[in-house]
Formats: structure tokens, sequence, C-alpha cells
């Protein structure tokens, strides 16, 4: 498991560097675009790899515009990053990002469960794309919950799953147990409601996981 902690203005990026995550997810729909150029500059100093995401309003986040200006906001983060979190809907942007050096994150953010068969064929239709599929759902019982740790555990790896909002947040912590390559973290202001913090999440990984 990696743990991943968000930018979400570029007053905060050099508290997250200093944190020390395994990853640096870059919002780039939260972070004004008045301060892109300057975030780029702060990057190319940094040797964490980054993760460059244009997170949709649809999906929880703030971009409301369509591919073209998401390949325009990516466009300066490209040489800095080691991997593009790209939606469905900006499936299209993946070859020139490929074609960048970056690897592709094919996410997905839904404020719903799933039934495990649909589950299933999400996950092969972001593969179709993306090399590690990211799946976001918003869990509404234990039972609910108990599919998702299924199939994360079950699903080809890597895999990314991950819940959204706060009633079933402690699935944030189990699921690296069952298999989710990332865990995502905040240092500064969270990036979604849930997260634990970077500290917090370390903590109870060293808790939850194997004996040493």
């Amino acid at each position: 498991m990696d743990l991943v902690a968000p930018v979400t203005g570029l007053d905060e990026f050099a508290a997250v560097v200093e944190a020390g995550p395994d990853l640096v997810e870059l919002r780039l729909d939260l972070v004004g675009r008045e301060d892109h150029p300057a975030l780029a500059a702060a990057c190319r100093g940094v040797t964490l790899p980054l993760v460059a995401t244009v997170r949709s309003i649809e999906e929880g986040g703030a971009f409301a515009g369509d591919a073209d200006d998401c390949a325009r906001l990516l466009a300066p983060f490209l040489p800095l990053a080691r991997y593009v979190d790209l939606e469905r809907r900006f499936r299209t942007l993946a070859p020139p990002c490929r074609e960048a050096g970056c690897g592709i994150i094919a996410s997905v953010h839904l404020g719903t469960m799933l039934p495990l068969p649909e589950l299933f064929g999400l996950e092969r239709d972001l593969r179709s794309y993306g090399d590690i599929p990211k799946i976001v759902l918003a869990p509404s019982s234990d039972d609910d919950l108990l599919d998702l740790l299924s199939f994360t555990h079950a699903v080809s790896k890597p895999v990314c799953t991950s819940i959204m909002g706060t009633a079933y947040r402690h699935g944030r912590a189990l699921l690296p147990l069952f298999g989710s390559s990332f865990a995502y973290c905040s240092v500064g202001r969270p990036s979604s409601p849930g997260q634990y913090t970077l500290g917090e999440m370390r903590t109870l990984a060293a808790l939850l996981g194997p004996a040493r």
C-alpha cells in the first residue's frame, strides 16, 4: 500500500512534501489556475512521485470543463508526473499522457454502491484505458462494505478502491488490507470528506497490518 497525500492549494505544497507520503496528488481542479505555473515550478525540485488529477464536479471535484480544457490543465504537469488520474469522460486523453511517460489511474467516483457483477464490469472498462483502476464508492450498509472488500480481494491487481463520504470511512483503513494499492489521506485540507490524515493512516496501517 502506498499513501497518497493531496495538494489542494499552492500554500500547502511544501507541507505535504515535507510530510513524506509515498505519492503527492496535485489536485489541479482545486488549486487556483493562477497558481499552476508556480506549482509546476515547485514540482521540479521534488523527488516524490506525483499524480496529476483533474476531478470533475460530477465526481466530487471542482472542474466543469471539457476534455480539451482538461488537457490544457494537465499539459504543464505531464513531464513531471508519474501518473495522471483520468475519469472515464476524459479517457481519450490517455494516449497523449502515455506518450509523455505517465501511467494512467483510470478513476470513477460514485455516490452509491454497485452490485458485484457491475463492479467487475466497471473494473474491466477502467483497465481498458488505464494501468490502475480506481473505484470510489459510497456503501450504505455493512453488506455493501463487505462486498467492496471482497471485490478488492478478488479483482486483478493493481487496483485502488476507496470510500466516498464519512459513514463508512473505516473502510478506507480496511481496503488496503484486502489489496488496494493506494490509500488517500490528508496533510493539509482534505480533498474529500472522510479522509484520515497521513499520520492517522500510518498508525492504522501499523496497528492493523501483519505483526512483525
